[in-house]
């Protein structure tokens, strides 16, 4: 494993996450030959990992790989997981807009899939718009109903 810029960088970001919130979720493309996890695990493009600073194991997040004894199952194994793999992190009582997403490493099944759930939401919302009541304003008129932001991941380059 080589170490890069930009993997030094995602791992500094990674660890300062961490620190600051002691469980985080990660989301690892374990369809790369190079993640060394479980066999039953190895394909899934969005891996959950749960990093908790009370694991009674150390954790090690280095400039190129992170690297832990997790368990599944009840059964340890050790695992290696290069930063490229790593495409997302964020906080397990939250959703996906907690964390933080690195696009570059988001595998394409990923993407396609997130762009396809989007575009049926974009659908969907004229429909669930239409069925809300506006609200009166202070001026006794219909306010406009405008649709809710629906929160993103940060995309961290």
């Amino acid at each position: 494993m080589s170490i890069n810029f930009e993997d030094a960088l995602k791992a500094k970001k990674l660890r300062q996450y961490f620190n600051e919130h002691g469980r985080v979720f990660i989301l690892v493309d374990a369809t790369r030959d190079e993640v060394m996890v479980p066999d039953f695990l190895k394909g899934d493009p969005s891996l959950p990992l749960v990093l908790n600073a009370r694991m009674p194991q150390p954790i090690y997040i280095r400039d190129a790989f992170l690297e832990s004894n997790f368990s599944f199952s009840g059964v340890s194994h050790h695992c290696v997981i290069p930063m490229n793999c790593i495409w997302a992190t964020y906080l397990p009582e939250s959703d996906l807009s907690s964390g933080m997403v690195w696009d570059d490493a988001m595998p394409e099944m990923v993407k396609m899939m997130m762009s396809q759930a989007e575009a049926e939401l974009e659908e969907q919302a004229p429909a669930a718009l239409s069925s809300v009541p506006s609200l009166p304003s202070d001026k006794g008129e219909k306010a406009e109903s405008t649709p809710r932001k629906v929160g993103h991941l940060r995309v961290v380059k």
